[in-house]
């Protein structure tokens, strides 16, 4: 077993498991709709009815999938851990250290921004929140909230500063996400949207029947 820091860690991790991951992760959001669609159309005959079916396997075959997905996860880890030992670096748990190794300079920076109070946020952080493609249609806004979090707990150190409170600070201020930024901005919702699409344009208009 080789001891390797965490950030250098990823980068091995990256090249063994980012392909299978990838790969994964598209049959997640791409290939699933078919299934959907392909149980439906095996089991009945009218459009209608093939709806129906292909919409209750959805969530089933979803959890399924999960399942399957978080031992293939687990497995990949399992044979990492043979041959790495990962080092936590820069004063980090054994658990964010694994975080590390997952997501590399951006989950370093994720929990460097969680673990400094908003009042001491640097001007760099701001970037994190606004550094994909997707985020540069809201980085108005982003920069807003982001400047308004820092300004206001800045003059009020004293408040709690948890995930509840920073939403409901946004509520208040109007300012928390839109449903469309949400979807956007979040890989997971935005897989989700992707592939609910697929599966309604398929189950709809069943482009492959003859």
């Amino acid at each position: 077993m080789f001891g390797m820091l965490d950030y250098r860690a990823h980068k091995l991790f990256l090249i063994l498991f980012g392909i299978p991951f990838f790969i994964l992760r598209w049959v997640t959001i791409i290939a699933l709709p078919f299934v959907y669609l392909s149980i439906g159309i095996s089991l009945a005959e009218t459009r209608i009815l093939q709806i129906g079916i292909s919409l209750l396997v959805l969530f089933p075959i979803e959890m399924i999938w999960s399942v399957v997905m978080s031992y293939i996860d687990k497995m990949f880890m399992y044979i990492f851990n043979l041959f790495i030992d990962v080092l936590p670096a820069d004063g980090r748990t054994k658990d964010e250290s694994i975080f590390v190794v997952r997501g590399g300079e951006r989950a370093i920076k994720a929990l460097e921004i969680s673990n400094v109070h908003p009042s001491k946020w640097k001007d760099e952080f701001e970037d994190f929140y606004g550094n994909d493609f997707f985020s540069m249609f809201f980085k108005e806004k982003i920069s807003e909230r982001f400047h308004m979090v820092r300004d206001y707990y800045s003059k009020n150190k004293s408040l709690p500063y948890n995930s509840y409170a920073l939403k409901k600070l946004l509520k208040s201020k109007k300012m928390e996400q839109s449903f469309v930024e949400l979807v956007l901005t979040n890989p997971t919702y935005r897989g989700w949207a992707v592939s609910y699409t697929l599966t309604l344009y398929l189950l709809l208009f069943n482009p492959f029947a003859r």
